[in-house]
């Protein structure tokens, strides 16, 4: 594996607990709001091609410690003395005592991924920015073969970073050999900041001695260099809008061409469901469409634009109840680009439909997750 199959497997990580995010992999300090450029999909990883400026930030606190593992990694961390005392760079101070924190790697291509996050920095009102900067946007894209085939819009996977989640240092770590180690040894201070475990307040940077390897690893620690604190914080992952033509995806996370409603009738139900889609579109105008649904099946409606608005959602059950959802905007609420609605009921006793909800947890309720599913029996 490469750093581009990394950073998916760390977006995939992150997605646990923002379905919106991209990860940062490599710890690129490039990734910040305004910044202008593309992410490939296939890989996540964006490439900065300029900055919007006169930009106003948002920065809130938002404190998390990360420290996600592998099931088949193992991690220390023991008490080290320094002979003679250590300059700690993050505090500034001489220390006679410091940590040391290893990973075992039971197999190749297991990752971890550490970070005391800090921060969440944001461009205030990014979708007004976009619209009234469209013009600039538009000829960055073309420059690059970023614009539509008519030289009117922009396509996808072409944007700005909206939203980033910052750390005070971190240490991605990835093996490329089974039965590796990788260890890093400095301050206390220093080493909890980077490896998930420091404190957010006040101004301490991660920090780090020094590293030491067995075998092959693809590592990314921030600060990058030894004996030196962290002078910025670092994105471990981020938030981008895209475009469609001159539709803009305030979350973009995949390619999305159109948009479809999946009615899952398969929950043990009875009743038939009629089902109708309609909706406004700029472009393609007022559209309806329609699908009959009964108990034990799914189908979905399929085809609907991007630009779709005012869109209605209708299923009436034969000897039922009729359900009536409401969206004014799906590129706002549609990340995946899909909707489901479930359907379930038994005649006589009523019938019932919901959108699904895609679930998203704390960070804090996927690590005791990740603890439980990795704990022996």
């Amino acid at each position: 594996m490469d750093t581009k199959n990394w950073n998916i497997v760390l977006t995939n990580i992150i997605r646990r607990t923002n379905l919106y995010a991209w990860g940062n992999w490599s710890l690129n300090p490039g990734v910040q709001p305004g910044a202008v450029g593309t992410i490939d999909p296939d890989t996540g990883i964006f490439s900065q091609v300029t900055t919007l400026s006169d930009l106003k930030i948002t920065d809130l606190p938002a404190s998390e410690n990360w420290a996600v593992n592998d099931s088949s990694v193992r991690r220390q961390q023991t008490d080290v003395d320094f002979a003679g005392g250590y300059q700690d760079p993050t505090t500034s101070m001489k220390v006679n005592t410091g940590l040391k924190v290893s990973w075992e790697f039971a197999k190749e291509g297991s990752i971890s991924s550490n970070a005391t996050l800090v921060s969440r920095r944001s461009v205030d009102d990014f979708g007004i920015v976009l619209r009234d900067r469209f013009a600039k946007l538009l000829d960055i894209a073309k420059s690059i073969n970023y614009a539509t085939p008519d030289g009117k819009g922009i396509q996808q996977g072409f944007g700005v970073v909206t939203h980033t989640h910052e750390a005070i240092g971190g240490a991605n770590i990835a093996s490329l050999n089974q039965s590796s180690t990788f260890s890093l040894t400095g301050s206390v201070d220093g080493i909890r900041a980077m490896t998930g475990g420091g404190t957010v307040q006040g101004n301490l940077k991660g920090s780090y001695k020094e590293f030491q390897e067995t075998k092959a690893f693809e590592s990314h620690l921030w600060p990058a260099q030894d004996n030196t604190a962290a002078k910025t914080l670092i994105p471990l992952s981020f938030q981008f809008a895209s475009f469609d033509g001159r539709t803009i995806m305030p979350t973009w996370i995949k390619p999305i061409h159109s948009f479809s409603v999946n009615f899952d009738n398969q929950h043990g139900g009875t009743y038939i469901g009629r089902c109708k889609v309609k909706y406004n579109s700029a472009s393609e105008g007022p559209g309806e469409k329609s699908t009959t649904v009964p108990g034990g099946q799914q189908h979905t409606i399929s085809g609907i634009p991007l630009d779709a608005t005012n869109l209605e959602i209708k299923v009436d059950f034969a000897a039922g109840s009729d359900f009536v959802f409401k969206v004014p905007s799906p590129i706002l609420e549609w990340k995946t680009g899909t909707c489901t609605v479930d359907m379930s009921g038994v005649w006589p006793w009523g019938s019932h439909a919901r959108i699904r909800r895609i679930e998203t947890v704390s960070i804090a309720q996927y690590m005791d997750r990740l603890t439980a599913e990795s704990s022996p029996v």
